[in-house]
């Protein structure tokens, strides 16, 4: 090895080295501004210089440093992301095209879960604040005011997901809660049901919930079906447990009932169990509908039929829309997603 050859490796960094921009431009050869766009906003970028930068990223295991690049560029490039629950399956396909959609755009996901409590949601957002987040994604119905005035205040763009409300400043996407139980009744009444009882979860602190329930009772009114308060099962949470218990108590009423609308698709899952440990079949005595489509209900036995709300189209409906805002520093107003039927196996028809 001749000189010039030996100072050369002996200038090389090795890999996991902490490389500085200066290192990455000279081995890419290309500018350092190039380099530092590159890592921040490569779409401006041309692809050969994006490859060789890349290149060299790859080769050293390059990591950024979040606070230099929050002090270079003003931006951390991380996005804030609040569920109600990690729990609920229903709520992984949101995170998953969210991240998804945000990872496309070279930005990272900090991913939190407020347990449907307004004060640990606050709390939540405060520490992502602090971490330097560009923008947040929240979802549910219930906040606390202070939470918008502090999102206003800090100039944080931000998406509130499965929320009806319009929060000025801030864009909403909502879903037809009400109407997609509504359709879940008028699919077990065209069927020829008519004595039907409703499971749903806790209507307090979920107000998507408290909208199905709603839907469904208005629903059964306009049918012409009474529904008294013992027609109702409410659940204290989530849990497949208290599922089978409601709906234990359920059965005990005479007559029989032939459906049972669920709020939830965890709950129609739990209403399957209960009903197949009373010796009792689904759906030749009894039909159960939900409501979500959790990918969990096509692979129950039966198969679920249920109203499908787009839980996946929303998480990249509002990165993308969040992505829009960070441009263009105008979030506002209110985006409604549309519902369907996915008929399986867990509803049968009783006319003849």
């Amino acid at each position: 090895m001749n000189v010039e050859k030996r100072t050369r490796a002996a200038s090389e960094p090795s890999a996991g080295a902490d490389l500085t921009l200066r290192d990455i431009a000279r081995l890419a050869g290309v500018s350092i501004s190039t380099v530092s766009r590159v890592i921040n906003r490569r779409d401006i970028v041309a692809p050969s210089k994006q490859k060789a930068v890349d290149k060299v990223l790859k080769q050293f295991s390059y990591i950024p440093n979040n606070a230099a690049r929050l002090l270079i560029s003003g931006r951390s490039m991380t996005i804030g992301l609040v569920v109600p629950t990690m729990s609920n399956p229903l709520f992984a396909p949101t995170i998953e095209s969210a991240e998804e959609t945000l990872r496309a755009a070279g930005y990272g996901v900090l991913v939190a879960c407020s347990n449907r409590d307004p004060d640990r949601e606050l709390d939540q957002a405060k520490t992502m604040m602090e971490r330097g987040v560009d923008g947040m994604i929240l979802t549910g119905a219930n906040h606390r005011p202070d939470l918008l005035t502090l999102l206003r205040a800090k100039r944080i763009a931000a998406v509130f997901q499965d929320c009806s409300h319009s929060y000025p400043g801030f864009l909403s996407i909502a879903m037809q809660d009400a109407a997609a139980m509504a359709l879940a009744i008028d699919t077990l009444v065209e069927r020829g049901h008519r004595r039907i009882a409703l499971l749903t979860g806790p209507t307090g602190n979920t107000p998507p919930v408290a909208d199905r329930l709603r839907g469904a009772r208005k629903q059964l009114a306009k049918h012409g079906l009474q529904v008294g308060a013992d027609d109702i099962a409410e659940t204290p949470d989530y849990d497949a447990a208290s599922a089978r218990e409601a709906v234990s108590r359920l059965l005990m009423r005479r007559p029989r009932y032939t459906a049972i609308a669920c709020t939830g698709d965890i709950l129609a899952l739990g209403a399957i169990m209960a009903i197949r440990h009373a010796g009792l079949a689904v759906p030749a005595d009894i039909s159960i509908i939900g409501c979500s489509d959790s990918v969990m209900a096509q692979y129950v036995d039966p198969p679920l039929t249920t109203i499908h709300l787009p839980f996946k189209r929303m998480g990249e409906i509002a990165a993308a829309q969040l992505l829009r805002g960070l441009e263009s520093h105008r979030l506002n107003g209110r985006k409604v997603l549309d519902y369907q039927l996915m008929d399986r196996q867990s509803v049968r028809s009783l006319q003849s």
